[in-house]
């Protein structure tokens, strides 16, 4: 793994597109979004189209969720048989209720000795394939378990874990503890990623240095700014930070996007599912309201090409 800063795997958002993307911006690694073990297992076509992946998008990881070690061994070993990610990440910090209703995600701190027997089986299942995961800090405020759950994962085999530094029951509200991961950087021996609330480079930089983690990952900020990865990337490397891309560059990038996912999805479906993420990468434009309410009228990649072929002659004479 080349860098610093890791795409976080999202819901809905982390398609092949955006991870493209994301790689092409600097991510150090990419995840698809999260994957049921018990889709894996029934074979799903649904499921199995979320774990595929080109060399574009890597280094990658797949994540897996589930509840039951014997299922989410066997999901393992079919993801290392058939799809060959960098590793496999498995979610215990997902805090959506139709997850953690099924005991899964971020439920399973809640029993630790389970959370060490997912970990067993799918570090045995995964063979020569590092195996990592994902928490939060605990079920709720009143029971942090991260330092426990961090020497349970050592112990049992994981390489690497990744702290987003509030408890479920906090979901993305309030300011995210980093003391949490900076003592769970001093418990534990293998790497510890920091995530939550990085906002721009200067914040990735105080993580780093405030925690003593080994990398960053950045979730909701890269879904609006996917130039994120490359801007915190420079400010690592300089000390500077970068310039804000033009205007050109963002049109540029979500053009490109829009292609993207009018390829891996076909037209309609594509349209569709791009709407609400253009929506998120067109904050900050000029006269973004207006487009944002024009965004969801648009049917075709055509009819996208052509809106912002208007709105950025529009814009430019504007500036002029």
């Amino acid at each position: 793994m080349k860098g610093l800063v890791l795409a976080a795997p999202l819901a809905g958002i982390s398609t092949r597109p955006f991870r493209v993307l994301a790689i092409g911006l600097g991510a150090a690694m990419t995840y698809t979004e999260m994957i049921s073990s018990d889709g894996i297992i029934r074979h799903q076509k649904k499921t199995r189209a979320l774990m595929e992946f080109g060399p574009d998008e890597q280094p990658l990881g797949i994540q897996l969720f589930g509840s039951n070690p014997e299922i989410m061994g066997q999901a393992a070993t079919i993801v290392r048989e058939q799809f060959h990610p960098d590793l496999i990440d498995l979610n215990f910090g997902c805090p959506v209720k139709k997850v953690v209703r099924k005991n899964g995600g971020a439920a399973v701190l809640k029993d630790l000795k389970l959370t060490e027997d997912i970990i067993r089986a799918v570090v045995e299942a995964a063979h020569e394939i590092p195996v990592t995961i994902k928490i939060r800090s605990g079920w709720d405020e009143t029971r942090p378990v991260y330092v426990e759950a961090g020497r349970i994962a050592e112990k049992a085999g994981a390489a690497a874990i990744t702290l987003h530094a509030r408890s479920r029951s906090r979901g993305f509200t309030g300011v995210a503890d980093w003391s949490a991961i900076k003592r769970l950087k001093e418990s534990i021996n293998i790497p510890v990623i920091g995530n939550g609330d990085i906002k721009n480079p200067t914040d990735a930089k105080r993580m780093l240095t405030e925690t003593g983690c080994d990398a960053v990952m950045v979730g909701r900020m890269s879904i609006g700014n996917p130039f994120i990865f490359s801007q915190i990337n420079h400010y690592l490397r300089t000390g500077e930070l970068p310039a804000e891309p033009s205007l050109a560059d963002k049109i540029e990038l979500a053009l490109n996007y829009v292609r993207m996912m009018v390829d891996q999805f076909g037209e309609i479906r594509g349209i569709k599912k791009t709407r609400r993420n253009l929506v998120w990468l067109m904050k900050g434009f000029p006269q973004a309201a207006e487009m944002r309410s024009r965004l969801f009228q648009i049917e075709t990649f055509e009819d996208f090409c052509d809106l912002m072929k208007n709105y950025q002659k529009d814009n430019i004479i504007a500036m002029e």
